[in-house]
């Protein structure tokens, strides 16, 4: 079953956007006009302005500027073309991190490594629930692959998996989980309703999702909503990225196998 929500990246000359993110950018919009319309205080804007920024940045960046110095070759080759894994490294260091919290100081917002996460406060705590949001994202994930395998494995070299491994499976997990746990999660908990702000966040994360299978859509849902669970509960983002580097790794070796 397919089920056309996820990465729709489309590109105006030198410039791209990512049409879903910018869709869920519109509602987030729109909560926080009725919020402002109610009389009532809120952080939304800025939050929907961090994932208009991000609509635009991300597919701009990886599909338009960085081609002239990692130039993609089409069909995308992962594990094989270096200059993919190179690029989307790089995208990833500006579209999730530098370029965001940029935007932040420019609203003459601070920035503290306890905002963002960064910053363990309660390390039994932090190992007890990433314990258990590790098991329950595993065994979604192992549940979906057992059922729906998608195969985007089509080969490797020895090189190409050890760089992949390192700047995607471990860098840029850690700089996505920094954006969707960090960024637009945990510096707004107290804030914002932390419900609506898990399904703004759930909702963003797909939206760079690039699946249109249903029960795949469902499983990267539930492993978003896991980790902003432990994230929550925690109030760091380490929990987080250590379910998404080791799911990332079960699906590595999964795949070539």
């Amino acid at each position: 079953m397919d089920l056309q929500f996820g990465a729709h990246p489309t590109y105006y000359g030198l410039f791209g956007a990512n049409l879903t993110t910018l869709l869920v950018a519109v509602a987030v919009l729109g909560v926080a006009l009725f919020f402002k319309i109610r009389r009532k205080e809120t952080w939304l804007f800025e939050l929907a302005f961090l994932l208009f920024l991000l609509s635009f940045t991300f597919v701009t960046i990886h599909g338009r500027l960085l081609q002239y110095a990692f130039p993609i070759s089409l069909p995308e080759q992962p594990l094989i073309d270096n200059n993919l894994t190179f690029n989307y490294v790089v995208t990833n260091v500006l579209a999730y991190a530098v370029i965001p919290v940029l935007a932040v100081f420019g609203w003459n917002r601070r920035v503290s490594f306890e905002e963002l996460g960064l910053k363990v406060k309660n390390s039994r705590r932090t190992v007890e629930y990433t314990g258990l949001g590790l098991l329950f994202a595993s065994a979604v994930f192992l549940a979906t692959e057992f059922f729906f395998h998608q195969q985007w494995v089509i080969g490797y070299t020895t090189n190409g998996l050890i760089i992949w491994v390192v700047l995607v499976n471990v860098v840029s997990v850690f700089l996505q989980t920094l954006f969707f746990s960090g960024i637009i999660f945990n510096r707004y908990v107290g804030k914002v309703n932390v419900l609506l702000l898990a399904i703004i966040g759930v909702f963003a994360f797909q939206s760079y999702v690039s699946s249109n299978s249903l029960p795949w859509q469902v499983c990267n849902m539930l492993t978003v909503a896991s980790k902003l669970f432990v994230t929550w509960k925690t109030k760091s983002i380490y929990g987080a990225v250590l379910i998404a580097v080791a799911t990332g790794f079960i699906e590595l070796a999964l795949q070539i196998r």
